[in-house]
């Protein structure tokens, strides 16, 4: 127990001396005095497990000592009961002998009878005395085997016992960069694995257990280069699979390609060089006119990842492709679809403007038999005279599980019917066009999405993945003719489908279908005249009903509420009284709407609501007075800048002065609402962007003046944790 006590000493020194990182100073130095204290309490507690198995072999020593004392006693005491046995066999033995040389000398027959008796009885009773002595030898023998036995155990534990020991090393690899950690290790310095005995160290197969963790509550993951668009940028596009995160990356060297990290230093590395040079697989592209600017999208399935971007050198006859890849090098590859085609060759109509290659990606994991899938956008145009060339099909709905044989359209909207002339030929009959599907979302085993056709518009479709009643349906012709009705927004919500539509009456207002034209109709005309729009905006699926953003043309942009019905749409609260409050980034959590909100007197804050007016309020004026502590439009480059977690929402916001903008969570109410993590301490501000969850962390993007945009993460560090040898 000695050898335990102490151990648990030097434990709790360690891993608060693990805790003491950082200069701070005043009232930061009182905070991490406190945090110091709960943290040695912390580690007195979670220690106990280091100790306990300490004291189990010494109480499994003591055991086998007693033990070993019980079965000494016991050979004792079968020694004697087998010298008596063995006396009583040699005293019937006598009887015997003396009663045969009797037997021997009488012609007496009836005493003759009698010494026969004699001898039968005695001989039964010596038999008897046989076998009780082969039973006590036997026993006998068992005892001394677990004496032995015994023997062992014991040597075996006091060599255990002495070996028992502890080292402490620095946890690099799997702490930030900027924040190393130490930890103890626990175990026996016997050679076990891998690991050399007797050299005072605890390394590999001879640790037992590790005690320890990263000091603090935050820190960088990876770098990015010093300077230039990486530095600006950072990390971006987060997904999860199979335990860890994919995201674009630039190292200074490669571009942005596709990077995996399983959370630490250590685990983060890039997968593939899918375009070798500076720019990267993974960077954003523009062609300019007729083409537009490829943004790179991710998702991710349960065992595949698809991805948008270039797998060789993009130029003015290349366009992005669909990427696949399972998080290995050699499992991460490109579906081809585009090859020598430029603006130079168009058809009749010319190109699809914007277009710029595979977009819109929508996942389906994998279920029972079925693999992950993506269903996509996309226009496949193999130009040239090969075998395998075909004139472009336009950009239709495509559906992938990341095999060339496993691609293929789903929906031919707009028919190949365009001649065009190609290498001073020409030729019949493709499509430069297309439908470009948008806007696609899953709801059931039915894709939906909005489409354009010269026919009917942009109009919203939906196409049925299952066997029977599968297939490509226009939901309607809102617009009735050749003109859009050009829906947006598509939201699943009440049992159905919202979105914003203009029917050409009504102007662009809300709208909802069940699948059908018989159930598609305007829900409420929110700025009643022909000709005005609302335009709902930000819709967002609340129970069964649907928040979304509307302006009336009396408040101004104000928050609204759905449950499919004229009378069931009305404005929640006209937060702004003198114009528009203009919410956005509307997130809901443990069934409660957070949003972003403009007042005269409070500037942009958080505010939060339940659907009714008296349950919609400002959570709290983080930046005091008329001042905003929140100012950014959702996007590319800045998404995501909300995200729930446990209880908790995570947010991006400015106090105005004493830590910048800087990463903020709130539990719903005004004092649960705190500034957790100051990147760049002091009023200087990190500007995080690109929340994401995983593994009980959450992760984002900070930018420093000196370091540029790292990837970082923060969490609840409940100090140091006590594991076992399979978790270190």
């Amino acid at each position: 127990m000695r050898k335990a006590a102490v151990l648990m000493t030097i434990v709790m020194l360690s891993s608060i001396l693990a805790g003491c990182t950082g200069g701070d100073s005043g009232a930061e130095k009182d905070e991490q005095i406190a945090s110091l204290q709960s943290e040695l309490a912390n580690v007195t507690s979670q220690a106990e497990d280091a100790v306990t198995h300490a004291a189990a072999l010494d109480a499994t020593l003591s055991e086998a000592l007693a033990a070993l004392e019980k079965s000494n006693a016991d050979i004792a005491n079968l020694s004697v009961r087998l010298d008596s046995a063995e006396w009583h066999k040699a005293n019937l033995t006598n009887q015997l002998s003396e009663t045969m040389e009797q037997l021997n000398q009488t012609q007496d027959s009836g005493l003759m009878a009698q010494l026969e008796d004699q001898i039968t009885n005695l001989s039964a009773q010596i038999e008897d005395a046989d076998s009780q002595i082969t039973g006590l030898t036997s026993e006998l023998s068992q005892k001394q085997q677990e004496i032995a036995e015994l023997d062992g155990t014991v040597t075996a534990l006091q060599s255990t016992i002495a070996s028992l020991t502890y080292s402490t090393r620095n946890r690099v690899d799997s702490c930030p960069e900027d924040n190393p950690g130490t930890e103890i290790v626990v175990g026996y310095d016997d050679g076990s694995g891998a690991a050399s005995p007797d050299d005072g160290k605890v390394e590999y197969d001879e640790i037992q257990y590790t005690i320890g963790e990263c000091p603090g509550d935050s820190g960088v993951v990876a770098e990015s280069p010093a300077g230039g668009d990486a530095s600006d940028w950072g990390p971006s596009l987060f997904v999860e699979m199979g335990g860890n995160m994919y995201f674009a990356g630039n190292d200074g060297v490669h571009g942005w390609e596709l990077w995996r990290s399983d959370g630490t230093v250590g685990g983060t590395y890039m997968v593939k060089d899918l375009r070798p040079g500076s720019g990267g697989g993974l960077q954003v592209w523009d062609w300019g006119s007729p083409f537009g600017v490829h943004y790179p999208e991710i998702v991710a399935g349960n065992s595949k990842i698809f991805l948008t971007g270039f797998d060789g050198e993009p130029g003015s006859e290349s366009c992005a492709c669909l990427i696949v890849s399972d998080g290995t090098a050699d499992g991460t590859y490109q579906i081809g679809q585009w090859e020598n085609w430029g603006a130079a060759y168009g058809g009749e109509n010319g190109w699809r403007p914007g277009f710029s290659g595979a977009s819109q990606l929508l996942v389906l994991p994998s279920s029972g038999f079925l693999p992950d899938r993506v269903i996509y956008s996309n226009m496949e145009a193999i130009g040239g005279q090969d075998d395998d060339s075909h004139p472009p099909t336009g950009e239709e709905l495509w559906i992938s599980d990341g095999t060339e044989s496993g691609t293929y359209m789903l929906a031919n909207i707009v028919p190949e019917d365009e001649s065009w002339e190609y290498d001073g030929a020409n030729y019949c009959c493709g499509d430069f066009q297309g439908s470009a599907p948008r806007d696609l979302i899953k709801k059931g085993s039915q894709i939906w999405f909005t489409a354009e056709t010269d026919t009917y518009g942009r109009e919203l479709y939906r196409y049925n993945l299952g066997g029977i009643g599968g297939g490509l349906y226009l939901v309607k012709d809102v617009r009735s003719g050749s003109e859009s009705s050009n829906p947006l927004h598509v939201t699943s919500a009440s049992g159905g489908v919202f979105f914003s539509a203009d029917d050409g009456s009504w102007g662009q207002e809300l709208h909802y279908t069940q699948g059908d034209a018989f159930s598609t109709r305007l829900v409420k005309d929110i700025w009643p005249g022909a000709g005005n729009s609302s335009s709902p905006e930000e819709l967002t699926k609340f129970g069964q009903n649907l928040f979304f953003t509307a302006d009336d043309g009396e408040n101004g942009r104000e928050l609204w509420i759905s449950d499919n019905t004229e009378s069931g749409t009305f404005m929640v609260k006209d937060i702004n009284t003198n114009g528009s409050s203009n919410p956005n980034w509307l997130r809901v959590m443990d069934g409660v709407l957070y949003f972003m909100a403009y007042t005269e007197d409070y500037g942009r804050e958080l505010w939060r609501s339940d659907g009714t007016a008296e349950g919609t309020s400002m959570v709290k004026d983080i930046n005091s007075g008329s001042n905003s502590s929140f100012y950014w439009p959702e996007g590319f480059f800045y998404r995501e800048l909300f995200v729930e977690y446990d209880g908790f929402l995570y947010f991006t916001a400015d106090d105005g002065g004493t830590y910048g903008v800087e990463v903020w969570r709130t539990d719903g109410t005004s004092n649960g609402t705190e500034m957790i993590v100051d990147a760049t301490p002091g009023n200087e501000s990190s500007w995080p962007v690109r929340y994401t969850i995983y593994g009980g962390k959450l992760y984002f993007t900070a930018y420093s003046e000196d370091r540029g945009r790292d990837l970082w993460f923060y969490w609840d560090n409940p100090g140091p944790i006590v594991s076992n040898s399979e978790s270190s």
